[in-house]
């Protein structure tokens, strides 16, 4: 019987692009007092997400992830700015930008109410737990479990056995996991064993099957 849940953070309960946007905005205008139009801020998100997949797929690390990113930005954007003195900034500010979809707090006060609430994140332990607490969302969770403690990254099976052990729990059928990428969440959750809900906030196709598919949240009553 299931009493633990396994909850992602960005794009699941957190709306992580209005924060990147925001954040970097903020960290454009620190630098050089310009005002990053949409377009500038979606090429960030792109080139973000591009090295932040080739960290976690473990082709660069941390640091090169960092250096990377504004790097590449800066280069297009024709900054010259101390790259990792953005970078700090930018982690920084995107700490105290924290946003919840509107579907999550019925969501997750439904849930709290029935088992026991796990973090599972890939992302950087100080911004991830300082953006679920400025949400109001950390005390719904018994515990955080983010990649950069983990020593792994989601959907890697050496993140969930730190999950099982920590937990000291190692049925499988005691767990399930929600988010909302197929290929970390619902794929991470297939190689542990667990069962899987997959939050579709975007269409994506994909071979990827979850074991369930919701469209809000506010759905999962539907499921638990």
């Amino acid at each position: 019987m299931i009493d633990k849940v396994l909850i992602d953070l960005d794009g699941t309960l957190l709306d992580f692009s209005k924060g990147e946007k925001k954040a970097f905005i903020e960290t454009i205008k620190k630098f050089t007092g310009y005002t990053p139009d949409d377009f500038e801020c979606q090429k960030f998100s792109i080139i973000n997400e591009f090295y932040f997949n080739e960290y976690r797929n473990k082709k660069m690390d941390r640091d090169t992830f960092h250096f990377n990113r504004f790097k590449e930005i800066y280069e297009y954007l024709k900054i010259n700015a101390d790259i990792m003195e953005s970078d700090t900034y930018y982690v920084n500010a995107l700490k105290y930008n924290a946003e919840i979809y509107d579907d999550v707090l019925d969501g997750i006060k439904y849930l709290a109410k029935k088992y026991d609430l796990y973090v599972v994140s890939n992302g950087m332990t100080e911004v991830q737990r300082k953006r679920t607490e400025l949400a109001g969302l950390s005390k719904y969770f018994k515990k955080y479990y983010i990649s950069e403690e983990c020593g792994a990254n989601k959907p890697d099976i050496e993140f969930f056995d730190y999950v099982f052990n920590d937990i000291n729990d190692f049925d499988k059928s005691h767990y399930i996991i929600i988010g909302d990428r197929l290929d970390t969440d619902v794929l991470g959750g297939i190689n542990a064993g667990i069962k899987t809900i997959y939050l579709a906030r975007k269409e994506i196709y994909s071979d990827i099957k979850p074991d369930y598919e919701i469209q809000s949240l506010k759905e999962i009553n539907n499921i638990l």
